[in-house]
């Protein structure tokens, strides 16, 4: 294909990825707007009025320099929409904020799949690839844990709660960190398939991570948590696999990781040190705080992920091979150990804080397996283009879920 032709491709591409990202944007603003306005629930402690639930109120607070009750050591989402508290009102300001971030990481997301692809030899030029792709990216931030017909929920007790979906838009601090922890995965992985024979090159590349890491755990720490821990464990890996040979460039890497540690030693002791007498820190359990919300943990697994399985029974091969597909699994296995064994001591307990970290296992293993994917309704083999439809139609029972539970929220009812 001509350039001009493939100018023409991207521009259609990009006209219809942007149309329809202003409708989300616009969609969820007014979701937002709705939580900050009508989400009651810490005006009324008996529940009288529950509509919009979410902690937009406590986040207006803590925006606005009030007591909340809370402790928020990760200033980003907070001081984003003071900003915009300076030209309008609060409720405005903190659904503006959240719905700024989330457009955002749609838009890293979009830029992120065109650029895997065609490093994966996926033509850029194709005008149906792009659709492809940006259908995709728009329909990944709607997805949700699968929600079975007629109220039945395979052995759960709701059906959010206990499961938990990739896109939990009740939380803006979730949607806030996002577009930082997207870029700081999709970079993470870019970098970890040259530093050992260039670790000296492309330092801006390097540094850009290192900001984005460090934003994302100033937003809200829970992706901090398992990409740091997945990074130790691929380096050292690594290392070992290299017979001992990459000292200096394990340790460069590692240096990339220092402003964020430093942070969450910072944010370690405003969130999990014991405050008036009670009980602090980060305890052990054996799926204690899961089974609160769940009779059955392996149904809730299979519900929350249904489709990355689907594409790991079909493409398990892939483990070996790709080395993204790979770290995506290892990514979301970790946010599971994470939430399985551990629990924030004291009252918030209960909070289930943890099953943040998990949520990021699910949304990323999400994002790897549409690459696989579309790679497989493009591949020249008509197999795997069978495969290709299989998965999409696996994809397409958790888009079904998603638009209702997010219509269900948008309409006010509760999101578990």
């Amino acid at each position: 294909m001509n350039n001009k032709g493939s100018k023409k491709n991207f521009i259609i591409d990009y006209v219809f990825f942007g149309i329809m990202t202003a409708v989300i944007a616009v969609i969820t603003f007014i979701l937002f707007k709705n939580q900050a306005e009508w989400g009651v629930v810490y005006h009324n402690s008996d529940f009288a009025i529950d509509r919009f639930h979410s902690d937009m109120y406590a986040y207006m607070q803590e925006m606005q320099g009030l007591f909340s009750g809370y402790n928020f050591p990760y200033p980003i989402y907070f001081k984003l929409s003071a900003l915009f508290n300076i030209f309008v009102s609060p409720e405005t300001s903190v659904a503006l904020a959240a719905c700024l971030l989330n457009t955002t990481a749609i838009v890293i997301t979009k830029i992120s799949f065109d650029k895997l692809l065609k490093n994966n030899k996926i033509s850029d030029k194709n005008l149906l690839i792009g659709l492809l792709t940006s259908e995709f990216t728009l329909a990944l931030f709607f997805v949700s844990m699968v929600i079975p017909p007629f109220g039945i929920y395979m052995g759960t007790k709701f059906r959010y709660v206990g499961i938990f979906s990739p896109n939990p838009y009740q939380n803006a601090t979730y949607i806030a960190a996002r577009p930082f922890a997207i870029a700081s995965f999709v970079l993470f992985l870019n970098l970890v398939e040259e530093y050992e024979n260039n670790y000296k090159g492309k330092i801006w590349d390097y540094i850009i991570f290192s900001l984005m890491f460090l934003l994302s755990t100033m937003t809200k720490p829970s992706f901090t948590l398992v990409l740091g821990a997945s990074a130790v464990v691929v380096i050292l890996v690594r290392f070992v696999k290299a017979k001992f040979k990459t000292v200096k460039q394990s340790i460069f890497l590692g240096l990339l990781f220092l402003p964020t540690i430093i942070d969450l030693l910072y944010q370690f002791k405003g969130v999990f040190m014991a405050t008036g007498g009670g009980e602090g820190g980060v305890g052990f359990t054996f799926g204690g705080i899961w089974l609160q919300y769940t009779n059955n943990i392996v149904s809730s697994i299979v519900l929350a992920i249904a489709f990355p399985l689907f594409v790991l029974l079909l493409n398990i091969k892939r483990i070996k091979t790709d080395h993204r597909f790979r770290f995506a699994w290892l990514f979301y296995i970790i946010s599971f150990i994470m939430a399985f064994f551990c629990f924030e001591k004291g009252r918030r307990a209960v909070d289930f804080n943890f099953s943040w970290s998990y949520m990021y296992g699910i949304f990323f293993v999400f994002f790897e397996s549409v690459i696989v994917t579309i790679e497989d309704l493009k591949d020249k083999n008509k197999k795997r283009n069978v495969f290709g439809l299989l998965e999409m139609c696996a994809f397409l029972v958790h888009l079904v879920s998603g638009m209702g539970y997010f219509a269900n929220m948008f309409a006010g009812n509760s999101y578990y």
